[in-house]
């Protein structure tokens, strides 16, 4: 009877300790799983058609299901005309319902405020913005992502671009996207430039306004050294494609360096409508 006992104490011991382990890892499971999102990606269609629109919009959300990764559709709207940049965004954000798509709002003017109402602004699912156009120090303004733009000095370069980083950084926007982009005539140098204090200045900007920093596969920035700098100050991520197209959603490069730098979900930004 004692043998009994003490087997049916064994075997009541064994399931407990089988179903904590269980337990234990779901949630380690949970608390790993990265989320299949592409948050910035472009469509192509002719001018602002809303038939072009809802077209691609269409093809976007079957390739989403194909590839398994959530898109968000990134717009940009540069009309002057306030009640046409609205409606446009309303269209979209329809379309984007529609076809469980999150809508986002790209924003490259400085003065983008002006050109929407606050309501509708209150309605996209995100906003993100980057830094890749901006003025040297001539009053010239300069899209470093163009072939053969003047650049200046480097060190000088820098200086001007880790700004105009903080000014984006300092509007009520999502996601900082292209993070750390160099032109590429300084990529060879992305090391020697994109220094410890630059990284952390920017890095203490996006927490501030609480920004989400883009892990981008296109260009495969920003490096390991500046992701696992942001997640130790306590900084949330996205991953974005910045791709043009329907060619979106290869999001390998981004998850395999949040990976490499200890990401886990919690470590990032999802947008809060469920699609």
């Amino acid at each position: 009877m004692k043998k009994l006992s003490m087997l049916s104490g064994l075997i009541i011991v064994g399931l407990l300790l089988n179903s904590y382990k269980n337990d234990f890892l779901e949630m380690n499971s949970q608390n790993t799983e990265l989320p299949k999102m592409d948050l910035h990606f472009h469509l192509n269609y002719e001018g602002q058609s809303l038939a072009n629109a809802a077209l691609v919009y269409e093809k976007a959300s079957t390739l989403s299901k194909e590839r398994g990764v959530i898109f968000g559709i990134a717009e940009e709207f540069v009309n002057d005309n306030i009640k046409i940049n609205d409606s446009l965004i309303l269209d979209r954000i329809t379309l984007a319902k529609k076809n469980s798509l999150y809508l986002a709002l790209q924003v490259s003017r400085r003065d983008w405020l002006n050109i929407f109402s606050k309501e509708i602004l209150k309605k996209v699912d995100y906003i993100l913005a980057d830094a890749m156009i901006f003025p040297d120090k001539d009053g010239r303004m300069m899209r470093i992502w163009v072939p053969n733009t003047q650049l200046g000095d480097p060190q000088e370069f820098m200086e001007l671009y880790v700004a105009h980083n903080l000014k984006v950084l300092a509007e009520p926007i999502n996601i900082w996207a292209n993070p750390t982009y160099l032109p590429d005539a300084l990529k060879s140098r992305y090391d020697e430039l994109w220094t410890n204090a630059r990284m952390k200045s920017l890095i203490d900007a996006a927490i501030k306004n609480n920004v989400a920093i883009e892990i981008n596969s296109t260009f495969k920035i920003p490096n390991a050294k500046f992701v696992k700098m942001a997640k130790a100050a306590g900084a949330h991520f996205t991953f974005g494609s910045n791709t043009h197209g329907l060619g979106a959603g290869d999001i390998t490069w981004s998850i395999n360096m949040a990976k490499e730098c200890g990401l886990t979900k919690d470590d990032f930004f999802i947008p809060k409508r469920k699609l």
